[in-house]
């Protein structure tokens, strides 16, 4: 699996590629800006699983809260309740 790179990326307008291929559009200034889209996308995911997500029609957003829910969600769930067990 390949970590994405961060010269790799270009910009254009609303748009951003990577290696030409379109990864995201940013048509309006939101809570999520391009640059913490793009700094969860080079931390969290890989090249070839980011665009096989793509390719299946899913929005680049939604693939980033995806891995949340698949990565980090289980994690915080096993901490809440080590932390309960501990009361018990």
């Amino acid at each position: 699996m390949t970590k994405f790179d961060k010269t790799k990326f270009e910009t254009s307008g609303e748009y951003v590629k990577y290696e030409g291929k379109f990864v995201a559009r940013f048509k309006h200034k939101g809570p999520f800006t391009k640059a913490k889209f793009l700094k969860e996308l080079i931390a969290n995911h890989t090249v070839e699983s980011y665009f096989v997500e793509m390719s299946t029609g899913k929005a680049p957003l939604a693939i980033l809260r995806s891995n949340f829910f698949n990565v980090f969600l289980p994690v915080l769930v096993n901490v809440i309740f080590r932390t309960l067990l501990a009361f018990v």
